[in-house]
């Protein structure tokens, strides 16, 4: 079972993610590999930075939320919507907060169907409700934990396996985002960027416990420099190291959904060092 990381990692994705593809459905497949792609590697935040239209901000959000959610707590949680009509053709994620029915880790989510001042029922993804002796907010997802077959509520950070993802937006661009959260380090990716071989070990520095990292991804038109400069901004400024994780590239793009995958990965194995 996954173990969340020592440190917080936030990847910032444009908007603009979904422009290359046309239907519906190539855009929810391109969201679920995303989505698979950053709870494989932990990512414990994704920011989505506006640099296109709304309509794609926002449907990318509402996809990441609904893969982000146990199965058995969507039909609470998520109305019908166009913006999900193929994502029940995608694979579940498996995270330690998405398990069967008969699995038993001691943690888990759930819906809280009703409450008052002694206890409250809560649909935890069991053939019934549970009852959890605490008073719980109405129509709200909690987490929960299991002590003497009492399940009682729990703080997501006390939870000790990799428990998903948050969602955040932020409509006023990636430079707003980074003013306003002020990490204690961010990696900027770029074709432009020192290449990886040659920064790996400053990495590796970053990499430490009760840290806040972000990691930052251009768009599938533009780099990060050019999208700062539109802001008469320079990315040097926002950012501790600018890095090329793909040295001598056979193609002469990648693909920011590729780019995700391969600086992930990477980044993980710096990690392990």
């Amino acid at each position: 079972m996954s173990l969340k990381r020592n440190y917080n990692l936030t990847v910032c994705i444009p908007s603009s993610i979904v422009s290359l593809v046309d239907t519906l459905i190539e855009k929810t497949i391109l969201i679920g590999q995303i989505a698979r792609t950053i709870s494989i590697y932990r990512v414990n935040r994704i920011l989505i930075y506006i640099d296109s239209e709304k309509k794609d901000l926002f449907f990318i959000k509402e996809l990441l939320e609904y893969l982000e959610t146990p199965q058995y707590l969507r039909k609470y949680l998520f109305p019908i919507s166009k913006n999900l009509r193929y994502a029940g053709c995608l694979p579940p994620l498996r995270t330690p907060h998405h398990p069967t029915i008969d699995s038993d880790i001691g943690y888990r989510d759930g819906f809280v169907i009703e409450s008052n001042d002694k206890k409250s029922i809560v649909d935890i993804g069991f053939k019934e409700p549970i009852i959890c002796p605490y008073p719980l907010p109405r129509n709200k997802r909690v987490s929960l934990k299991k002590e003497k077959e009492i399940w009682i509520p729990v703080k997501k950070e006390e939870i000790p396996y990799y428990w998903g993802y948050e969602v955040i937006i932020d409509l006023k661009g990636l430079h707003h985002h980074l003013v306003k959260y002020n990490y204690d380090y961010v990696i900027a990716t770029s074709r432009l960027g020192k290449p990886i071989n040659i920064v790996f070990k400053e990495i590796k520095e970053m990499l430490k416990p009760g840290k806040n990292i972000a990691i930052l991804f251009g768009s599938p038109r533009e780099g990060l420099h050019n999208i700062f400069l539109k802001y008469s901004l320079n990315l040097e400024n926002y950012c501790d190291v600018i890095v090329n994780m793909v040295p001598n590239q056979g193609t002469q793009t990648i693909r920011t959904e590729e780019a995700l995958m391969i600086s992930l990965a990477i980044l993980s194995f710096i990690d392990e060092i």
